[in-house]
């Protein structure tokens, strides 16, 4: 069994309450996949993992081990920069 830490979002936080972080030990046998998302919380946007495992469950992460977020990317990870300006302006092609 090859366990590593992964910081994960609580599950019973609920919608417009901070979002509390829970550090968690996944055996890397049991997950299927880690897809990049983006986080929303009520004062910023986070970078983001969906974790989901073996037994169907799926996990909200903030922080993944490092040697998985080299193959990934470490830009998928922390916070994202937003500034007004770029959220008014139209959609480029």
């Amino acid at each position: 069994m090859k366990f590593k830490k992964f910081k994960v979002f609580n599950a019973k936080s609920t919608q417009g309450q901070e979002l509390q972080e829970v550090e968690v030990l996944f055996n890397l046998d049991h997950i299927i996949s880690i897809k990049p998302i983006r986080i929303s919380q009520p004062n910023k946007l986070l970078n983001g993992f969906w974790i989901r495992t073996s037994n169907g469950k799926k996990y909200r992460a903030s922080a993944i081990p490092d040697d998985l977020l080299s193959i990934i990317g470490e830009k998928y990870q922390g916070s994202v920069n937003i500034t007004l300006e770029t959220d008014e302006q139209p959609f480029q092609h």
